[in-house]
């Protein structure tokens, strides 16, 4: 979530929040279904003892149901997410591109930089000082999910689509909310309880192309481009794009967010259908087999 988803394949039911929990769920049950036995049980020891993350007795696969746990764990901290709450996104101006990374990422103070810390310290077994390891590890799995938001990668002066207006995908009545979580449950809903092995079997042959990731930069990169083009270049009517950056925050669109945004109504059924669920189907699949990639390689050694 901004400010404001081969071991058991199943889509554990659950309430969708703010990518919403089923989409943060769907990553690490992904995750969990490829990592390679020695990160297999590395997670486990850092997550099973930890009771805010620990599966219940029964669980079918008591590894995946921790880290589907532990993945929005970031977004329901007890107290709020606080000083975290930028570590979720970068604001990358849509207008300026991906080249801008560095400068939208104050005092490293974004999902690229965390990430990246992240790994090094869990391959450290270094906690900074603030957070458990396994805390650590909940937000590298939650956030692996977030940057294959690709509206966690952008902003049009519009908080990440926060401020944009939507209608037709009520009570879902922003931008962000639609990616987030309306049409994750549009997936959920076509793709029914087999969801997760059609994703196995759909996507096999790209699998080892896409945990190729070569670096989170790239990945905040590609999902920016999915954004501009998926995202912004199929809402209609058409947004403007704001040609300088301005940082808004989503409790402030209404005196932030340029008004030839704001009186924008973009038309959810006619913007964003059967294609756009396909694309969340991609960006849910690459952040698993991803983060996959990542955990294998920080506890293969």
């Amino acid at each position: 979530m901004r400010r404001t988803i081969v071991t058991v394949l199943l889509l554990a039911p659950g309430q969708a929040w703010c990518w919403g929990d089923e989409g943060h769920q769907t990553v690490a049950r992904i995750a969990a279904a490829h990592l390679a036995e020695r990160a297999r049980q590395a997670v486990a020891n850092l997550l099973q003892p930890d009771a805010a993350f620990a599966a219940p007795p029964g669980a079918a696969d008591p590894l995946a149901e921790a880290m589907a746990r532990a993945a929005i764990w970031p977004d329901h901290m007890p107290g709020g997410k606080g000083a975290t709450a930028p570590w979720h996104y970068i604001d990358i101006g849509l207008f300026e591109g991906p080249s801008h990374i560095a400068e939208r990422c104050p005092q490293g103070n974004c999902i690229v930089e965390k990430m990246k810390q992240y790994l090094v310290n869990l391959k450290q077994h270094r906690a900074d000082g603030v957070w458990s390891e396994s805390k650590e590890l909940a937000f590298l799995m939650h956030f692996a999910g977030d940057i294959h938001q690709p509206l966690h990668c952008v902003s049009n002066a519009d908080a990440g689509g926060n401020c944009v207006n939507v209608v037709g995908f009520e009570p879902m009545r922003n931008l962000h909310a639609v990616w987030d979580i309306t049409l994750v449950n549009k997936l959920i809903a076509r793709d029914g309880p087999g969801m997760l092995a059609g994703m196995e079997s759909r996507f096999r042959g790209k699998m080892r192309h896409w945990q190729d990731y070569g670096s989170i930069e790239k990945i905040a990169a590609e999902s920016f481009d999915v954004a501009k083009s998926q995202v912004y270049g199929k809402g209609r009517p058409r947004l403007p794009v704001i040609p300088k950056f301005i940082e808004v925050q989503p409790r402030n669109c209404a005196t932030e967010a340029p008004e030839s945004l704001r009186s924008v109504k973009v038309d959810g059924p006619r913007s964003y259908g059967a294609k756009s669920v396909d694309v969340v189907r991609v960006q849910l699949y690459k952040g698993g087999v991803r983060l996959a990639a990542m955990l294998n390689k920080i506890y293969g050694d």
